[in-house]
C-alpha cells in the first residue's frame, strides 16, 4: 500500500508567510500528521516515496544546506525527503515596446526593478511524480502545490491511475484546475499546530 508524497518547497514558504505563523513548518511532524490521519496503517499504508523540491541559490548557504539535509534524514528522525534544488533566474525589468521599453525604475533610488523566478521545479515535480508513479504504482498522493500547471498530471493520475489525491495548502492558494481532482483539501491554515515548531 505505497503512498507518495510531493512538496513544492516555494509553495509551502509562501503559504506559511502569508498566514503570519511565528513558528516554522516541521516536515517530520507533518509527514507524522498525515500518515496518523490519513493512511490505513493496519493495511500496511505508509510514505515510502517523498519529494521535495525547491529552487534556490547556487550553492545554498550553510543554513539551507542545514536545512536540506534535515529534510533528508530518514524516519524516524527525520521526514525522510528527497531533496531536488532547481536553479533561480534574474531578470531585469523593463516596459513592453508600446510603453517605450525603458528600464522599471525604482521611483526613489533609480536602481532598475529585478524580477526574480525559479526554473524547473514545475517541470521537475510532475516528472519526478509520474517517474515515481510508473515504478511504484502508489494509490494515493499528498501534493503539497497550488499551481494549475500540474493538473493535467493530476487529472491524469485520478481518472486513469485511481490515485486519490490530497492537496496540501489553503483553498484560496490551489488553483481552480487542481481542485476538482482532489480527494480532500487538507488546509494548512486550520492544521498548522499539527506540524509547526518554534523558530530557532
Amino acid at each position: 500500500m505505497s503512498v507518495a508524497w510531493f512538496v513544492d518547497g516555494a509553495y509551502v514558504f509562501r503559504v506559511w508567510q502569508q498566514l503570519g505563523r511565528n513558528e516554522n513548518v516541521d516536515y517530520l511532524k507533518l509527514r507524522t500528521f498525515l500518515e496518523d490521519k490519513y493512511c490505513d496503517k493496519a493495511n500496511g499504508e505508509h510514505i515510502d516515496e517523498s519529494y521535495f523540491l525547491n529552487a534556490d541559490t547556487d550553492p545554498p548557504t550553510g543554513k539551507q544546506n542545514a536545512f536540506y539535509n534535515a529534510l533528508a534524514y530518514p524516519p524516524p528522525g527525520g521526514p525522510g525527503l528527497r531533496v531536488k534544488l532547481y536553479w533561480l533566474q534574474k531578470r531585469k525589468l523593463t516596459w513592453p515596446q508600446s510603453m517605450g521599453g525603458k528600464p522599471v525604475l525604482h521611483p526613489d533610488t533609480g536602481v532598475q526593478y529585478e524580477l526574480t523566478q525559479q526554473k524547473g521545479v514545475d517541470v521537475g515535480l510532475a516528472f519526478h511524480m509520474m517517474r515515481s508513479f510508473s515504478r511504484k504504482q502508489w494509490n494515493k498522493l499528498f501534493l503539497a502545490a497550488g499551481d494549475g500547471d500540474f493538473h493535467e498530471v493530476a487529472q491524469h493520475l485520478v481518472e486513469n491511475e485511481n490515485v486519490s489525491l490530497f492537496l496540501i495548502g489553503t483553498v484560496s492558494s490551489i488553483s481552480e484546475e487542481l481542485r476538482p481532482y482532489a480527494t480532500q483539501i487538507i488546509e494548512i491554515d486550520k492544521e498548522a499546530g499539527n506540524f509547526s515548531r518554534p523558530r530557532q
